[in-house]
C-alpha cells in the first residue's frame, strides 16, 4: 500500500511538471516568435515577393517586385528614389512587419521596386524642454515609447500594437481610442516631416521636402499620405511628460449601449468597449 501511495505521488508530480513545462514552451514561443520576414527574395534582393504580417493579402494574393532596396540613411533613399525615378519604375514603401491588411505595399507588376524603412530605425534627437522627439520613418512604435520614456516623455496615445513603424502608422491614419484633446491620431502630434519624393530632371529626379508648421497645409497632406506622396525619411513628434495608467474591467448589459458610448467616451480620457451582442453584454474598459 505503501509503495502504491508512493507511485501515486510520483505519477501526479510528473503529470504537474509536464504541464507546466508545456504552458512554459508554449508562452516562450508566443512571447519570442515575431511575424516573420514578409520580403521574400529568390536571389539576393531580386525577383521578390511581399505578403503583410498576416501572411496574406484579403484577395489571397502575394504581390511581386523585381527587386527590394534597404536604405541605411536619408542620402540613401534620395539616391534610390532618383534613380528609380529616372527609370520610370512605380515604388512601394515596406516597413518592419507589413502590417496593412489592404494591398498598399504592392508595386503593380513584376518591375517595380519595394523601398524597406527596416534599417532607418534611429532616434535623431529627443528635447526634454520642448518635449519633441525627432525619429527616422523605420523606427518601431516600441521603440519610439521606450526612448521618449528614458526622456521623461511619452506620446499621448497610441494604437496597440508594438509592432508598427512611424512611418506606417502615420501613412495609414493609425490612432488609439479618445475623444479627448486633439483626438487619438498620431499625426495630429506631428510637428515636422521629411518626405522624399520624385522629382524631375532639375531636382535631380528626387525631391525633399522639409515640412512643418509653418507650411502647414503640406505638412497635413503628408501626415495621412498613404504611400502615394513619396518616402518618409523623418518624423518628429510633439510628447507630453510621461505618465502611468491603470486598466479596470466592468462587464454591464448592452440594453443602453447606444447612449453610453458618447458619454462614456467624454468621461475617461484612455478607455473603450468591446461588445458581445450574443451575451447580450458589453465590456467597459476604463484605463
Amino acid at each position: 500500500m505503501q509503495l502504491m501511495s508512493i507511485l501515486k505521488r510520483m505519477e501526479i508530480f510528473l503529470r504537474i511538471l509536464l504541464s507546466t513545462s508545456c504552458l512554459l514552451l508554449v508562452v516562450f514561443m508566443v512571447d519570442c516568435s515575431p511575424p516573420e520576414n514578409h520580403i521574400k527574395c529568390s536571389s539576393a534582393n531580386t525577383n521578390c515577393t511581399i505578403t503583410n504580417s498576416y501572411g496574406t493579402f484579403p484577395d489571397r494574393s502575394i504581390c511581386q517586385a523585381a527587386n527590394v532596396a534597404y536604405p541605411t540613411t536619408e542620402e540613401e533613399l534620395i539616391s534610390i528614389v532618383a534613380e528609380a525615378t529616372r527609370a520610370r519604375r512605380k515604388v512601394k514603401v515596406a516597413t518592419r512587419y507589413s502590417h496593412s491588411i489592404p494591398k498598399l505595399v504592392c508595386p503593380d507588376g513584376q518591375n517595380g521596386l519595394l523601398i524597406s524603412t527596416n534599417y532607418l530605425n534611429r532616434t535623431l534627437e529627443i528635447d526634454a524642454q520642448s518635449m519633441t522627439m525627432s525619429v527616422e520613418s523605420g523606427v518601431s512604435l516600441r521603440q519610439l515609447i521606450d526612448e521618449a520614456a528614458k526622456a521623461g516623455l511619452a506620446l499621448p496615445y497610441s494604437p496597440y500594437w508594438w509592432g508598427l513603424t512611424i512611418g506606417g502608422l502615420l501613412s495609414t491614419g493609425a490612432h488609439g481610442s479618445t475623444l479627448w484633446g486633439k483626438g487619438s491620431a498620431i499625426h495630429d502630434y506631428v510637428v515636422a516631416l521629411t518626405i522624399v519624393s520624385p522629382g524631375g530632371s532639375k531636382d535631380g529626379y528626387a525631391k525633399v521636402r522639409r515640412l512643418n508648421e509653418t507650411n502647414s497645409s503640406e505638412l497635413d497632406a503628408a501626415r495621412v499620405s498613404l504611400g502615394v506622396l513619396g518616402v518618409i525619411s523623418k518624423v518628429t513628434l510633439q510628447l507630453q511628460p510621461l505618465f502611468k495608467r491603470s486598466i479596470s474591467y466592468v462587464v454591464k448589459s448592452d440594453t443602453d449601449l447606444g447612449d453610453q458610448v458618447a458619454s462614456f467616451g467624454r468621461q475617461h480620457e484612455f478607455a473603450d468597449i468591446s461588445w458581445y451582442p450574443s451575451q447580450g453584454k458589453a465590456v467597459y474598459r476604463v484605463r
